[in-house]
């Protein structure tokens, strides 16, 4: 009876595995399908939080069938990136994976920032780009609080829309068991059976893509399994599931690359990076089906629009879609996220009004509630007339802080305030040694009974680039404090602050009137610096205004 109770189990967990991937037909163009390359974007080593080197990922991908793997391993991108390098036949492109105070922000392409990166997340928005990179929101809809992305204000270039680290985190306890067990068998399928179609992610890549471009990727957050710690020989790896090569067979991004890979691995990683900077790329869920080549553009006369592109709307434009298609397959054209037409084989649309358009192929028996599409194009956004520039806010004075102001700071770091005509100078140097909350500042207060004001205005200098942290202090309120960071370097810039955009960073979670700020605070702190650094700054034609 146990021989036939066994028996009857392992043949139900055999007839009820998930499907092999299936084989897909239909026609794109050769072109495209040449320079077409699959890869794995969000992937962790062991220089982090993930269980496996650089080498062993490589290896992983390569038996996966990947061309490439973005690495994003954890930091505050002062480390200079690896240089691109080809690993069993794999590129390796490195980027790091950025903590802020609003979520995870991933950058790619980015030098070694000149101080850590970290703290608001607009800072960090901000920096990556000024420093060059492109950066995209890691896991914007989690459902573990802290990874959620929580500041869409922020002009981010682009953001992970299904993320494989979000999507077993709702899942049930008896699918996870059933997805573990179907693991000994087809360990991609298996890892594929936990995906379902995240609306919210795709609806908030619909509503932001339609006032600026906004790259969607798919983001595997691949750590190769659990770690359980480190010794003198390197990491151990409490339970390797899913594996690097389970996850790169679950799904997969294709970039669209402007020409042939040629094995020159800075080339090749060029034409990678532009790619996913142009939105040039679509998804595939490969445990669904297989191969899975895109052509999606739009047509305006002899001119064509690539996808992740954005063009003017015309009388005449026409959206044309090609994909190959699993047996029970559906084309879908999508715009702001409404079906608009589909179709068992290729699309051709008359667009006849502005939007954000989006190809999908859908699938019988898809996993998830509801189904992951095999398929997601990123957008061709179709605009109306641009509208003339919004006037610039001017600011009006409301009252001058000559006061010098006194230095505050931790009581092993130095500082010294010296006033040279209207500029505040502060010269500091951050304690060396543990982190042990250095800190040091320059604290102004505010005249009792002053008008009303919403902006603080000032010209800023620093000796190197750096980042330094603008905040009210609310004596009556606990010395609860209000921040935003601001940028400065070496050439004077003249810097408006909306003070609608302080955020809490100490006490009370709503603000107090700005009216009742007893000080103004200038601070450098281990949030955008290291202990042992050293610098000054320059404050000067300080005052507190209003918008008008």
């Amino acid at each position: 009876m146990t021989a036939a109770l066994v028996a009857a189990v392992f043949f139900w967990v055999l007839f009820t595995l998930p499907a092999a991937p299936a084989l897909t037909g239909g026609e794109v163009d050769g072109v495209i399908q040449s320079r077409t390359v699959s890869g794995a974007f969000h992937v962790h080593s062991t220089r982090s939080d993930g269980v496996g080197s650089i080498d062993e990922i490589a290896a992983s991908a390569s038996r996966a069938g990947l061309r490439f793997v973005v690495v994003t391993d954890h930091g505050d991108a002062t480390r200079t990136p690896d240089a691109p390098v080809y690993r069993s036949g794999v590129l390796i492109v490195d980027a790091v994976e950025i903590s802020s105070n609003g979520g995870h922000y991933i950058a790619l392409d980015l030098p070694a920032a000149p101080y850590p990166l970290g703290g608001e997340s607009a800072a960090v928005v901000e920096d990556v780009r000024r420093l060059g990179g492109f950066g995209l929101v890691a896991h914007p809809e989690s459902p573990k609080p802290e990874l959620k992305w929580r500041d869409w204000t922020a002009p981010v270039d682009g953001l992970e829309w299904i993320n494989l680290d979000s999507e077993w985190r709702d899942e049930s306890r008896g699918s996870l068991a059933r997805a573990a067990l179907d693991y000994a068998f087809r360990p991609g399928p298996a890892v594929a059976s936990v995906l379902d179609r995240p609306v919210t992610a795709l609806e908030r890549w619909d509503a932001l893509s339609v006032s600026r471009s906004l790259v969607g990727l798919p983001g595997h957050d691949a750590h190769g399994g659990t770690r359980e710690g480190e010794n003198a020989t390197g990491v151990r790896a409490f339970l390797r599931v899913p594996s690097y090569e389970a996850s790169f067979r679950a799904f997969s991004l294709r970039a669209i690359l402007d020409g042939q890979m040629t094995g020159n691995a800075e080339s090749d990683a060029r034409l990678v990076l532009t790619a996913l900077r142009r939105g040039q790329v679509f998804s595939a869920v490969d445990a669904i089906a297989a191969p899975a080549f895109l052509d999606f553009h739009a047509r305006i006369g002899p001119a064509v629009v690539a996808m992740g592109q954005t063009t003017e709307y015309a009388g005449g434009t026409m959206l044309s879609v090609r994909a190959t298609m699993p047996t029970r397959g559906r084309l879908v054209l999508l715009q702001n996220g409404v079906e608009v037409a589909s179709s068992l084989g290729p699309i051709e649309f008359a667009v006849d009004r502005p939007g954000v358009y989006r190809a999908e192929v859908q699938t019988v028996g898809a996993p998830g509630a509801p189904p992951a599409p095999w398929l997601v194009s990123n957008p061709i956004v179709i605009t109306g007339r641009l509208a003339s520039a919004a006037p610039p806010v001017e600011s009006k004075i409301v009252e001058p802080l000559r006061a010098v102001g006194e230095v505050e700071k931790d009581p092993d770091s130095t500082a010294t305030l010296s006033l040279d005509g209207d500029r505040r100078v502060l010269d500091f140097a951050l304690r060396p040694g543990d982190r042990a909350s250095q800190y040091a500042a320059v604290a102004i207060s505010i005249p009792p009974g002053v008008a009303p004001f919403d902006r603080v205005v000032f010209t800023g200098r620093a000796s190197a680039p750096m980042r330094v942290s603008v905040q009210l202090r609310f004596a009556a309120a606990g010395d609860a404090r209000w921040a935003r960071s601001v940028y400065l370097s070496e050439v004077p810039g003249r810097v408006e602050l909306d003070l609608a955009t302080l955020v809490r960073a100490d006490g009370s979670a709503t603000r107090p009137p700005l009216t009742s700020a007893s000080s103004l605070l200038f601070v450098v702190d281990l949030t955008n610096a290291r202990p042992g650094w050293t610098g000054r700054f320059e404050i000067s034609d300080l005052a507190l205004a209003t918008s008008r």
